[in-house]
């Protein structure tokens, strides 16, 4: 299913690369958490409007998916890690 989320994912307009894709099942129901790298140009309101319908996707092609949160990170131009501040933390 995490393969089958992945390439839902990869079909949203606006959505450069998928990162982690992790599935939980919370009894007979699924939780979805997905990174997506957007392109660093876009706006927040461009950026929240390609994670919204990522969201929206996954929701309607998955079975019993009830519940996402998809976090959008901007492609780097020169590669930058914009978690580097976290990395300590993981």
């Amino acid at each position: 299913m995490v393969a089958q989320a992945e390439h839902i994912l990869t079909e949203v307009p606006g959505v450069e690369r998928v990162g982690s894709v992790r599935l939980r099942r919370l009894g007979r129901v699924l939780r979805a958490e997905a990174d997506i790298v957007v392109r660093h140009d876009l706006s927040l309101f461009q950026s929240h409007a390609v994670a919204m319908e990522a969201e929206h996707r996954l929701i309607h092609d998955l079975p019993r998916l009830r519940a996402t949160t998809v976090h959008a990170d901007p492609d780097g131009l020169d590669g930058t890690d914009h978690h580097a501040t976290l990395l300590a933390h993981r």
